[in-house]
This record gives structure tokens, C-alpha cells and sequence, in this order.
């Protein structure tokens, strides 16, 4: 690892926020980029800095962006950005806290582990946490909540133990360590968005800013209440999985309802936990429209590389993704579903 990158990186992130006011934070909507966004909140507030306007993101967002609606600073967080989306922020001052694939530009501020030569799986709550742990030393509850949503609690099992052992927090044996109060802190806020879309992510965001410990959040009425309604949906969705599901070795293919596609990312990262599944390649393939087809994919305990297999799959059709090694997500066109999963177990005919 390059202790040097890495200084100057976190260094480039810090001043970009000391010299700057009115950020645009935008987030990707999952649990870890929730918390991110929420983590970053406490740290501007200390640095006496101010959010303008937050905005929940995914992957597909950035082509229908009108950027002339956002403040000059924009922080994009949690989110993927390829070099040819870059462009959208030409005119805006740009800082990147990022966990995804590296991207080769020339910014004000960049952070990805990634960049100084460090592979380990850090989720961004994590990321943020490192680089502001000066001002928000006391959210560590926080970041172990979004790091242990995001799968990274296997590779970050010390400062999860650490974390736990500090606010008494009994640790199950589930290897990503999510089988604890983090965890299902971790659901709750994932719930917020299965329900509610962007405004249950705002409102999830909103919940964690004004929280002042786990207790807050695992007693919170409204999380609470999404939880219970996921989960009684989630067991309705598993039983037609396990039941329609269509499996070729070690690959299932499953379309989901499209009125479900709420509960898509959800449901296929807990199948991909579930001792069935586990050692498989989970492909969820839901239509959105009458020409997309959203794809999410999981493989829990495979030697797999799933972004290079989409980018070799999009050589051949048109299609657009990424993500981690063993979790992203897309979009193809409908027309193409077919031929999508002829050449995907092309790609993992090898799987180990």
C-alpha cells in the first residue's frame, strides 16, 4: 500500500471541504451510501460546512441528471462514475469518496482505497469514517451499521469486534457479521428504500442525521415498521424463487415481478447469504419498461469477478453496470434478456 497516495488523497478530500461551502451530496441509495451521506453530514457540521441539497442516486441516474439544479460543489459519494460520465460535472467543482472501480481523472479530490494500492473491500461508510474520524470519532456505531449493510463486515471483522465490544453489542457467528444489532440496524435502513424508493432514503438519511446511537435507530417506529413489512414480502418472494427460479450449474436466473423491483437488491443479496444459495451466482433480471431490463447479481463464495464478465457481455450486446467483484447490478435491453444469459454462462463457465 502507498502510505504516500493515500495521504494525499485523504488530504485532497479535507481541503476540498475546508475551502468549500453548499455542497450537493449525491448518494447511492443503499444502506451503505445512506450512512456514508449521513457520516459526511456530521463532519461538515463540525468543519461548519453546509448541505445544499442531497440527492439518492443510482446507477442509471446519471444520464437523465440536469446538473444546472445542484450547487457549484458537488460531492458524489457511494457511486460509481465511468470516465464518460464525467462531463456532467464539467461546469461544478467535483470531490469523488468512492469504493468502486478507479477512474482515471484529473479531479480536485479524490478518495477510493483502490488508488493507493489498498484491495481490501472497504465500504465507503468506512471510508468516510477513516477519512473525518476526527470529527465524528463517536459515530463508529454508524459506520459498522453501513460497512456491515454493504457485506464488509467479513474483511473488516476488527473494527467491527472493536466497535461492538465498545457499545456491548453481542457478535453472532455469521461470517460477514451481520447476525447482530449492526445488521439489523443495517436492514431497517435498507428497508426505508425497498418501501419508500428515494424518499425512503431521504427519510432513512434523516433518521441516522438526527440519531445519537444504534439504541436510536433500532427503536425507531418508522424503521420499524418498514422492517416488518419487508421481511412478510421477502418470505412471499423467496418461496417464488426457490419455486420459478431457472438454474443452470451454478448460475439462477430469476425474473422478478416488476411491481416487486423494489425488493430485487434485497431479496438476492439475503438469498445470497442463505446456506441454499450460498457458493452460487444469483442473477435477478427485472423488467422496468418496455425496452430496460435491470439486472442484480450476487455470488457469496465464488472466485468470480462479476463487473469484467458484464463489461465482456456488453462487447457483445448493449448494456451498461458494475460494482464489486461479487455484487453489481445493470441494465440491458429487454430484447437482449435472452441472449444476456446465453453469454453470461459463457463467462462463467469456469466459476471455481
Amino acid at each position: 500500500m502507498d502510505e504516500i497516495k493515500k495521504a494525499e488523497s485523504i488530504k485532497s478530500v479535507r481541503e476540498f471541504m475546508s475551502k468549500n461551502n453548499d455542497f450537493t451530496v449525491f448518494y447511492h441509495l443503499d444502506t451503505d451510501g445512506i450512512v456514508s451521506a449521513a457520516l459526511l453530514t456530521a463532519a461538515l457540521k463540525k468543519m461548519n460546512k453546509g448541505i445544499y441539497y442531497y440527492r439518492p442516486t443510482n446507477y442509471e441516474d446519471y444520464k437523465d441528471m440536469d446538473m444546472q439544479e445542484y450547487s457549484k460543489n458537488v460531492i458524489v459519494c457511494d457511486m460509481q462514475i465511468r470516465e464518460e460520465q464525467l462531463p456532467l460535472f464539467k461546469d461544478k467543482n467535483l470531490c469523488i469518496i468512492d469504493h468502486h472501480q478507479i477512474i482515471n481523472a484529473d479531479l480536485l479530490a479524490y478518495a477510493n482505497p483502490k488508488i493507493w494500492g489498498d484491495n481490501t473491500y472497504t465500504p465507503c461508510s468506512l471510508l468516510v469514517y477513516q477519512i473525518f474520524e476526527q470529527e465524528i470519532k463517536e459515530l463508529d456505531w454508524a459506520s459498522a451499521i453501513g460497512l456491515v449493510g454493504d457485506s464488509g463486515g467479513k474483511e473488516n471483522s476488527d473494527f467491527v469486534k472493536k466497535t461492538a465490544e465498545k457499545y456491548g453489542i453481542k457478535i453472532g457467528k455469521d461470517e460477514f457479521m451481520y447476525d447482530n444489532d449492526f445488521g439489523r440496524a443495517a436492514g431497517m435502513i435498507g428497508a426505508m428504500t425497498t418501501v419508500y424508493n428515494r424518499e425512503g432514503a431521504d427519510e432513512a438519511l434523516g433518521i441516522l442525521i438526527n440519531s445519537t446511537s444504534i439504541a436510536d435507530v433500532l427503536n425507531n417506529q418508522k424503521l420499524i415498521f418498514v422492517e416488518k413489512k419487508v421481511k412478510e414480502e421477502l418470505e412471499k418472494l423467496k418461496r417464488d424463487f426457490k419455486e420459478n427460479a431457472e438454474r443452470s450449474g451454478r448460475v439462477y436466473f430469476y425474473e422478478l415481478d416488476q411491481k416487486k423491483k423494489r425488493y430485487s437488491s434485497t431479496l438476492v443479496t439475503e438469498l445470497s447469504f442463505d446456506k441454499e444459495y450460498y457458493g452460487n451466482v444469483l442473477v435477478f433480471m427485472t423488467k422496468i419498461n418496455g425496452r430496460t431490463m435491470r439486472l442484480n447479481l450476487r455470488a457469496n463464495g465464488v472466485d468470480i469477478k462479476l463487473p469484467v464478465m458484464l463489461n465482456n457481455i456488453f462487447q457483445k450486446i448493449k448494456g451498461e453496470g458494475g460494482g464489486h467483484d461479487k455484487a453489481s447490478g445493470g441494465s440491458i435491453a429487454y430484447k437482449d434478456k435472452d441472449k444476456f444469459k446465453k453469454l453470461f454462462l459463457e463467462e462463467a463457465k469456469d466459476i471455481k
